[in-house]
């Protein structure tokens, strides 16, 4: 389930090799689904997103707007931010998400606000020079925070894959 928050939302349901829907973020609860995708977007659909994450027992990938929503459910604190267009992302940790990565990869960028902090219970992932949590992944939940534009091409492309990829392994673990 791809929740669409205003941008990127059709560019990744033609990326996904699963079958998915794009739904906006008050309909995407009426829906039953294997995961959820919240696509970057207007931070107005906060509340929305909120609610999901709220009563969510499945997997869930934020990107952009999206990730900050996940961030805000946390507390992390959200600021206003410049960013290159494209940065270098190392990862430095494990994930589900990084499978099969270089462990520096290209990234395209398309947001401006980014995590001032984040609390203890976000693992970071993945950091560029300019920005420290270019992918975090929350401890206790499977929620995944991606502060770049996986849509927008480059090498982060990967990232859905590899997402798609742990809702699969997840359905048959979590039935």
């Amino acid at each position: 389930m791809i929740v669409d928050n205003g941008s990127g939302a059709q560019e990744i349901s033609r990326f996904l090799k699963s079958k998915n829907a794009v739904m906006k973020p008050v309909e995407a609860l009426k829906a039953k689904a294997g995961g959820y995708i919240l696509s970057d977007g207007d931070p107005k659909n906060m509340e929305a997103n909120l609610d999901i994450l709220d009563k969510s027992e499945v997997p869930v990938l934020g990107i952009g707007a999206g990730g900050l929503f996940i961030g805000a459910a946390y507390e992390a604190e959200v600021a206003p931010m410049k960013f290159a267009k494209t940065e270098t992302v190392l990862i430095k940790k494990p994930c589900p998400l990084t499978l099969d990565m270089k462990k520096n990869f290209m990234a395209a960028k398309a947001s401006n606000f980014g995590f001032s902090s984040v609390p203890e219970n976000f693992n970071v992932i993945a950091s560029s020079k300019a920005y420290e949590y270019e992918i975090l992944q929350e401890a206790e939940n499977p929620f995944f925070v991606v502060c770049f534009n996986p849509e927008l091409g480059m090498e982060g492309r990967q990232i859905l894959a590899n997402f798609e990829k742990f809702v699969e392994v997840w359905k048959e673990y979590h039935k």
